[in-house]
This record gives structure tokens, C-alpha cells and sequence, in this order.
């Protein structure tokens, strides 16, 4: 279970969180304990990063399959769409190649609680130098960032605060889609918006609320669906972005009919956006119960929208836990493996061809498994044991 922990450092109080986890269980058990864990003109193109991003669909042919209404992505080059259970990279024209995602969870302006304040005043400019060291010495294609709102006693919003918090870390956001091949999952880990927390483990639990059920009618009418809508209209025309629905949805608490309906919803109301957009369809994921440690049920029944897909998290991830033959799948977060290490875990990743972030890379918090030594100091990121292995693991497959 993640708990914020108050610790002193340089003369002021930080908030630190410290996690703890459990291996994930089968299909219906309690899963895995909690962890961590511009736009141009609709129809044209956007170089954003070191990809092109796609404002309308490129021509189809050489055999791609007719899309879902909408659906563009596979026909737009650069972007990333879901075909039977694998994930895809377009080419624009003819089938793409899967993709492979390798990379690393990283934190928002918070640091994990080390700026539970917002009181740095160039976090923003210390987060792009923690990324720029990142990519320079790991070679990551892949990073999710949370969006962690509501998880400290300082609070955000992307609908209302944009100097503070959405300005900032859109640049942030696209300063690290600017590496080439690489994409973000965006994920909105926490939010005033949401509902249904497990209250042994509020922070990281919550599940995106609707009209029906927000918690502030008068404030939130459309619950967190007005979030959704921001970001996507923020990202619309980024093609290395995906969007990440919540992070751990009710902790051990809700179930995966309480889970379906939410997470069905979320990708409707982005969809509807989209489409009103004129942009292609992102890649949405969705999480699991049992703080994702389980996302068997999606295998059953999985969502009818396109370009979906099915996150879990592991600390470590069961083989059997994140190989199904219906739905695509990412692994949001992993790490927590015995003396044996993370070799044939990262093995099968390559053999199942799964798209995978492991937990944490931040020199500020300790937000437990770290992959970096605590050095405070965005410039020195110097990897602990665990870290080595996963660099290792991602230089390996640099290009």
C-alpha cells in the first residue's frame, strides 16, 4: 500500500511516498497491492517531436484493415493503433510493425512528494533535465507520466490551473515526445474529480467519476469527464501520446463491473472529442482491479471502442498475468523481482512483444522500488541495482 511519509529535507517538510507491494493474483483474486505506484489546423501536420503527428488520416492502402469509424490511426504514420493483441506502429500506408514500448515511469512537477508545495520554482526546467539525462544514458521509447493532482496537499487542475501545473508539464511532456521513436503514456493518476477510493489507500485509487456520480455537482457537472476532454483537446494532434484512464481504479475495493462501466465510459467521452476533433483515435489504456494486478476479466469481455488497451501492474508480474489472447497489452509498472532478477521476465517481453514501464525513475523521493539513488539533484541519476538492471535491459534494444 502507497502512504505519504513526511520527511525533512534542506529546511522544509516533503512528502515522500513509500510503497509497498505483493505479486499479482489469477483471474477474480486481489491482484497485486498498490504502487506508485500548438496544435495546427484540424487536417494538417504537426511536427511535434521526432514524429510526425497527424491532424487528418493519410491514404490508406497495400492491405490495411478497414478501421472502426474514426479510426485513423492506423492509416497515420507515426501513430500507434491495436490489432487483435498486439500494438501497432503506422507507416501510413501498408500494415505497420508491432511495437515494443521500453521504457520508465517517471514523476510529474510533484517529484513523487519532494515538491509537495509546488515551492520549486524551476521544477520544470530540473524535470527536462532529468529526462534529457534519462534518454542520454537508459535509451527509454517509452514513458509514462502521471499526472498526480490530487495526491498531495497541494492541488491542481488541468482545467483551471495552466501556469502552475498544465503549462509546464505540457512542455515537459512534449520536450520528451521530441526523442525520436518514443511516445508518453499520459496518464491522470489522481484528480479532485475522481471517486470510489479504497480508503486504506486513497491517493492512488481513484476511478473517474460522470455526471451521475460526481462528487461536486455543482463544480465537476460532468465529474472528471471535463478532464478528459482538456487533455485531449492539449494532445489532440500528438501522435507519441497515449492516454492513460487512472492508475490503480479502486484499489481492492471496486469491481470489474464497477471497473468496465467507468473505463467505458472514459473512452467514450475521449472518442467523442476526438472525433469532434477530427484527429485519430489515441491509444487509450485501462486498468485492472485489484490495483491492475488483474486484468483477466478484459480478456472475457473486453470494451467495444477501438485502439484500447489492457495495463497492468506487477511487483513482479506473473507470466500468466499479462498473456491473453483477446485484448493488447501494456504493463504500466513493474519491478519488486526476487535475487534472480528481471532476465527472463524481460525475455518473454520480447518473445510476447509487450510494451512495458518499470517503477521509478526520480532522484528526488523515495517512491519505492526506486530505480536511482536519492541524490536530490536532477543532474546526478545514478542507478541502484535494480536501476542497472532495467537500463541494461533497455540500452540493450537502443537503436
Amino acid at each position: 500500500m502507497r502512504r505519504l511519509q513526511l520527511v525533512i529535507f534542506a529546511g522544509f517538510v516533503s512528502l515522500s511516498g513509500v510503497l509497498g507491494c505483493s505479486s499479482s493474483s489469477s483471474d477474480g483474486g486481489a491482484g497485486s497491492a498498490g504502487v506508485g505506484g500548438s496544435s495546427p489546423a484540424q487536417g494538417g501536420a504537426s511536427a511535434v517531436g521526432g514524429q510526425a503527428g497527424a491532424g487528418g488520416a493519410a491514404g490508406a492502402g497495400g492491405g490495411v484493415p478497414n478501421p472502426a469509424p474514426g479510426a485513423t490511426a492506423m492509416m497515420s504514420a507515426g501513430w500507434l493503433y491495436t490489432m487483435g493483441n498486439k500494438v501497432f506502429v503506422s507507416n501510413g500506408a501498408s500494415p505497420g510493425t508491432p511495437w515494443i514500448g521500453r521504457g520508465v515511469n517517471v514523476d510529474d512537477l510533484f517529484f513523487c512528494g519532494y515538491n509537495y508545495m509546488l515551492q520549486t520554482p524551476n521544477a520544470e526546467a530540473l524535470l527536462k533535465t532529468e529526462m534529457d539525462g534519462l534518454f542520454s544514458a537508459w535509451k527509454p521509447t517509452f514513458v509514462r507520466m502521471s499526472l498526480g493532482m490530487s495526491s498531495y496537499p497541494t492541488k491542481v487542475s488541468w482545467l483551471t490551473d495552466e501556469a502552475k501545473y498544465k503549462t509546464p508539464m505540457t512542455d515537459v511532456i512534449r520536450a520528451i515526445g521530441a526523442h525520436p521513436n518514443t511516445y508518453v503514456l499520459v496518464t491522470l493518476r489522481s484528480d479532485v474529480t475522481m471517486v470510489g477510493q479504497d480508503p486504506g489507500n486513497a491517493e492512488p485509487t481513484g476511478i473517474p467519476s460522470d455526471a451521475t456520480n460526481t462528487p461536486d455537482k455543482a463544480q465537476f457537472p460532468t465529474g472528471t469527464d471535463a478532464v478528459y476532454v482538456a487533455l485531449v483537446d492539449t494532445f489532440a494532434h500528438d501522435n507519441f501520446v497515449l492516454f492513460g484512464i487512472t492508475n490503480e481504479a479502486g484499489g481492492n475495493r471496486a469491481s470489474s463491473d464497477e471497473i468496465t462501466a467507468a473505463m467505458g465510459h472514459a473512452v467514450s467521452t475521449i472518442r467523442t472529442e476526438e472525433d469532434k476533433l477530427g484527429v485519430p483515435h489515441h491509444l487509450v489504456s485501462v486498468q485492472g482491479i485489484g490495483y491492475s494486478g488483474n486484468i483477466g476479466f478484459w480478456d472475457k469481455k473486453p470494451l467495444t471502442q477501438d485502439n484500447v488497451v489492457y495495463e497492468l501492474h506487477g511487483y513482479p508480474p506473473k507470466l500468466e498475468s499479462y498473456t491473453y489472447a483477446n485484448i493488447p497489452v501494456i504493463i504500466g509498472e513493474y519491478g519488486s523481482f526476487d535475487a534472480a532478477g528481471p532476465s527472463s521476465f524481460f525475455q518473454d517481453l520480447e518473445s510476447k512483444q509487450i510494451p512495458s514501464l518499470a517503477w521509478d525513475f526520480d532522484p528526488y523521493s523515495n517512491c519505492a522500488p526506486d530505480l536511482l539513488d536519492i541524490t536530490h539533484d536532477a543532474t546526478k541519476l545514478n542507478p541502484n541495482d535494480w536501476g542497472k538492471s532495467v537500463q541494461a535491459y533497455l540500452t540493450s534494444h537502443a537503436k
